[in-house]
């Protein structure tokens, strides 16, 4: 299971918490005044900035660029009770092919997942900054439940 945040919890903390011990998040932004989400893995956290890489042709990714105000919703537990879970809220811009070489190194399955073209998919790719402003915090694994809002 993934650690338990207190309220000593830092700013870096929380988002190093957000990557590695969560990882997959759904990144939800608008289409046309709609809702638009995909679930996506947190990459890096970097100078307080989350990174997540999507294909440049990815309908997504123009979303994102169009509306870069974003909400990042992850969530790990096998049950209410035994889960806890995050809201991000902040913007997102495109920042082309910075730290892919390091997103990489850090999560060598993306090795495996673009394996067919590894290079064609480098060129592919474009890495997504996300500044959080605000979070949320909420765990159900204690008692009484705990709830932080974190600001950045």
């Amino acid at each position: 299971m993934v650690d338990i945040l207190t309220k000593q919890t830092t700013n870096q903390e929380f988002l190093d918490f957000a990557v590695e011990q969560v990882h997959n998040a759904d990144i939800v932004t608008t289409h046309a005044g709609e809702p638009s989400a995909q679930v996506c893995d947190l990459l890096l956290n970097k100078n307080g900035k989350l990174y997540i890489a999507t294909s440049s042709q990815n309908p997504f990714f123009k979303d994102l660029i169009a509306q870069p105000k974003v909400i990042v919703d992850g969530y790990r537990g096998d049950g209410t009770m035994d889960s806890c879970g995050f809201s991000i809220r902040g913007t997102i811009k495109n920042v082309d092919h910075l730290y892919l070489d390091e997103i990489f190194a850090k999560n060598p399955y993306l090795n495996e997942i673009y394996a067919d073209d590894l290079e064609g998919a480098k060129k592919d790719l474009r890495v997504l900054e996300i500044t959080p402003i605000t979070a949320g915090y909420l765990d159900y694994r204690t008692k009484p439940v705990f709830m932080r809002n974190f600001k950045f």
